[in-house]
């Protein structure tokens, strides 16, 4: 079977396809240091047991589901997809985030290489999962039939003056995966503003 070729044109669809399968995969490690490794004694019961290897199975599911329809060449199954299964990810992202707070209240320090690993994993898949909201809400985003006039979300330093050989500049997914970088270790804007309401509650 041929692969479809996403990876032309100003969105890079491939390149978010790879991304949602590694954050599934960056999730499980997160699951495994909490639920069997060496803070499994500290975390709570709701990251334990039927609930977590629900949620594991859902994100194997929307995972699997992305990738199929990259596969089968089904743009905009595909899309819808991708929205699913990055919404996993956030709320994923917030219990994650909830855990390691509980888990600090009743840290000892023998566990602190574990802890300090699950951290630079929370930051990583928090920094790809905004990567790929902001890519979906900037026009033309996920809608490729959208009006040229459509506002921005995204105020990128190339949009925002006339810089020679730029003049016909498009934001790829890389620049939406720096601007998550940058914002979560920065917590704030650094060469590219927030225009819209909704641009700048993601950032928060």
């Amino acid at each position: 079977m041929k692969l479809p070729d996403f990876s032309i044109g100003p969105r890079s669809q491939t390149l978010v396809v790879f991304v949602i399968v590694l954050v599934s995969l960056i999730k499980n490690i997160m699951s495994y240091s909490f639920v069997f490794g060496g803070l499994s004694t500290f975390a709570p019961v709701l990251v334990r047991g039927p609930l977590e290897m629900s949620w594991t199975l859902l994100r194997f599911v929307v995972t699997g589901a992305v990738v199929a329809f990259w596969l089968m060449g089904r743009k905009r199954a595909l899309f819808r997809a991708i929205i699913i299964a990055n919404s996993v990810f956030t709320i994923g992202l917030i219990l994650t985030t909830g855990s390691l707070i509980s888990v600090l209240f009743g840290f000892k320090a023998s566990g602190v290489g574990v802890l300090l690993f699950d951290v630079l994993l929370l930051a990583t898949a928090n920094s790809l999962v905004f990567s790929i909201w902001y890519w979906i809400i900037d026009p033309p985003g996920i809608d490729v039939d959208e009006p040229l006039n459509t506002p921005w979300d995204f105020l990128f330093p190339q949009r925002s003056s006339l810089l020679p050989g730029y003049e016909h500049w498009e934001p790829r997914y890389s620049d939406y995966l720096f601007l998550a970088f940058t914002t979560t270790f920065a917590f704030s804007p650094t060469d590219t503003l927030p225009l819209t309401r909704r641009a700048k509650l993601l950032m928060m």
